[in-house]
C-alpha cells in the first residue's frame, strides 16, 4: 500500500450478456476482462474507497480501478455477479430505482442458466411496454449481490428522465430533478442501501444539477466523461472509460492510459 494519491481508471459497464452489441460485454469476454485485472494486481475499490483514496484518507492498493454498471439491467445477476465472485472483483451498480421490480431471484449463469437475455434494445422496448421484471434486477438480487460486500448500490435517478429536454423553466426544470433524485435516494435508504453516489442519466449536468445534487447529500457523482480521477477536487465530476466488448489487449491500453494523468490528459488532448 502507498499513500500517495493515484490515478483511479472507474470503468463503464452496462449489460453483460451473450446476445446484443450495443453496450453490452459477452459473458467470456467479461470474464477475461475480471481476469487480467485479477493475474495483473489491480485491485477493485468501491466508491468510498475511491473518495478516501483521493482525498488521502485512505491508502492506496498498487493498482486500484473501480468497476461500474449503469442502470441495473437483470444479466447483472445472471451473468455478471458470478463472474466477480469467481474473482473476488468489487463492483458498483448504479440503480434506476423506479425500474427495480419486486419478486424473487432468477437463475444465475452459475446455476446452470445459459440462455441469453434480451438485447439492449429489446430491454427497452419491454421497458416502454411495462414489462420490467423481465430485464430488470429485482430487490431480493440488490440485497443478495449487496451482502457479499462485493456489490455495492447507488443513484442512477429514480426515472433516469432528461429533464432538460423536458423541462424549459429552470425553476421547475430544478424541482423536478431534485424530486427525482429524492425518491431515488429515499428508496435505496428504505431497501438499506446507504449511498451518497450518484450517476446522472446519459451523462447530462450543470452547476445546478450538481447543486441540487449536493444539497440533498450526493457526494460522489460519476459522469460519462472519459479520463482519469486523480484529484478529491473531482468527486464530484468523476470521469469513466467505456468498456464495450473489447480484448484484453485493448483493455490493457485503457488501464495503461488512463492510470496515469498526464499520458490520459495528452492522448484526450488528440485522440478525442
Amino acid at each position: 500500500m502507498n499513500t500517495q494519491r493515484p490515478a483511479i481508471p472507474v470503468l463503464m459497464y452496462h449489460h453483460v450478456n451473450p446476445a446484443g452489441n450495443f453496450i453490452n460485454v459477452r459473458p467470456d469476454i467479461f470474464e477475461l476482462h475480471m481476469r487480467y485485472l485479477k493475474e495483473k494486481g489491480f485491485t477493485a475499490v468501491h466508491a468510498g474507497e475511491l473518495s478516501g483514496i483521493l482525498s488521502g484518507k485512505t491508502p492506496a492498493p498498487r493498482r486500484p480501478v473501480m468497476i461500474t454498471f449503469d442502470d441495473g439491467w437483470l444479466d447483472n445477476w445472471v451473468f455478471a455477479f458470478p463472474i466477480l465472485k469467481r474473482h473476488g472483483m468489487k463492483a458498483a451498480i448504479f440503480l434506476i430505482t423506479s425500474r427495480v421490480v419486486h419478486g424473487g431471484k432468477r437463475p444465475r449463469s452459475d446455476e446452470s442458466f445459459t440462455a441469453a437475455l434480451p438485447t439492449h434494445r429489446e430491454s427497452q422496448g419491454m421497458i416502454e411496454a411495462g414489462r420490467p421484471d423481465e430485464v430488470m434486477l429485482s430487490w431480493d438480487e440488490v440485497e443478495e449481490m449487496k451482502a457479499t460486500g462485493l456489490v455495492e448500490f447507488h443513484s442512477h435517478t429514480h426515472t433516469h428522465q432528461r429533464w432538460d429536454k423536458l423541462i424549459a423553466d429552470r425553476e421547475e426544470r430544478n424541482s423536478a430533478l431534485k424530486r427525482d433524485l429524492l425518491a431515488a435516494k429515499d428508496l435505496l435508504k428504505e431497501k438499506g442501501v446507504k449511498s451518497s453516489g450518484l450517476c446522472w442519466p446519459q451523462g447530462f449536468y450543470d452547476e445546478d444539477y450538481v447543486s441540487v445534487a449536493g444539497s440533498l447529500g450526493y457526494r460522489m457523482l460519476f459522469t460519462t466523461e472519459t479520463g482519469t480521477n486523480d484529484s478529491v477536487a473531482e468527486l464530484n465530476r468523476i470521469r469513466r472509460i467505456v468498456i464495450g466488448n473489447i480484448s484484453t489487449f485493448s483493455l490493457a491500453k485503457k488501464l495503461f492510459i488512463y492510470s496515469r494523468p498526464w499520458l490520459s490528459r495528452t492522448y484526450l488532448r488528440y485522440f478525442k
